[in-house]
């Protein structure tokens, strides 16, 4: 059997109240969860979710998107190119 350590952490409670029971949903514990987060660090290097952090001009197409305002359309890709002077 393959040594184990033993981690502590410190989370709130509220927090920690609400992933508890999403992870009981999924029928696993405390343990598993976290075991399986260092697994998939360990895998791929990285953290396995997207962060993001846009500026405000992202936000505001972002949202123009979601509220379909101020689109422009295009007939074609050249017609894009040449509107962004590519």
């Amino acid at each position: 059997m393959k040594e184990t350590e033993s981690i502590n952490i410190s989370i709130e409670s509220e927090i920690k109240a609400v992933v508890e029971e999403i992870f009981e949903q999924f029928g696993m514990t405390k343990s598993e969860a976290v075991e399986l987060f260092y697994r998939q660090v360990a895998l791929t290097k990285d953290i396995p979710f997207v962060h993001r952090s846009f500026n405000d001009e992202t936000i505001k197409a972002i949202a123009e998107l979601q509220f379909q305002e101020n689109l422009e359309t295009y007939e074609d890709f050249a017609e894009l190119r040449h509107d962004l002077g590519v």
